[in-house]
């Protein structure tokens, strides 16, 4: 397993928010932000613009009340500013991992072992993961299967053999630790 950089989850979840915001925004009927019958009534050129990033759409209706921290009836921009400063200090959930992370911009091996270890992974239970946690989790993995690695590297006999450093008949040393067999081969 190579180390897992948690930094490039998060950066792709803030890029495809800010992205997916922006896109939004363009196709806003205020302009200034984007209102749930925005979210809800989006045109085909605006779906064709998003691509892939549909997700993010359903994570901000699913999450509108949340999102709209100021109450006016729009995410405005520093609202979204809002909650990627909050992730980025706090992390993601399960369920925002899922939603924000899934879209195909970031690296599906690390997303699929965040998922698969998500608990493991945050240590702290907050149910969250930050970026440090992930990195962490990675070492520990790593640290792991060196000592298994090499703690499988036990002797599994001692060595019969033995020099002190003279050059001598290396099997008359032998031959004291052995029985004589040519003398029990007579019995």
């Amino acid at each position: 397993m190579s180390i897992l950089n948690g930094q490039s989850l998060l950066a792709s979840a803030m890029s495809g928010l800010s992205s997916t915001y922006s896109t939004l925004l363009s196709s806003s009927s205020s302009g200034k932000g984007i209102s749930l019958d925005d979210l809800s009534n989006l045109s085909s050129t605006t779906l064709l613009s998003l691509g892939s990033n549909y997700s993010f759409v359903q994570y901000m209706t699913n999450n509108f009340a949340s999102l709209d921290k100021d109450g006016d009836g729009e995410i405005s921009s520093n609202d979204l500013s809002q909650l990627m400063n909050t992730m980025q200090a706090q992390g993601l959930t399960y369920s925002e991992i899922q939603s924000l992370c899934a879209s195909g911009s970031s690296d599906s091996t690390l997303l699929s072992t965040v998922l698969t270890y998500f608990n493991k992974i945050d240590s702290n239970g907050d149910g969250r993961v930050t970026s440090d946690e992930i990195t962490k989790f990675s070492y520990d993995c790593q640290r792991y299967q060196v000592e298994a690695k090499y703690n499988s590297y036990k002797a599994s006999e001692t060595s019969l053999y033995y020099n002190d450093g003279v050059e001598d008949d290396t099997s008359s040393v032998l031959d004291a630790l052995q029985p004589n067999l040519d003398s029990t081969s007579n019995l």
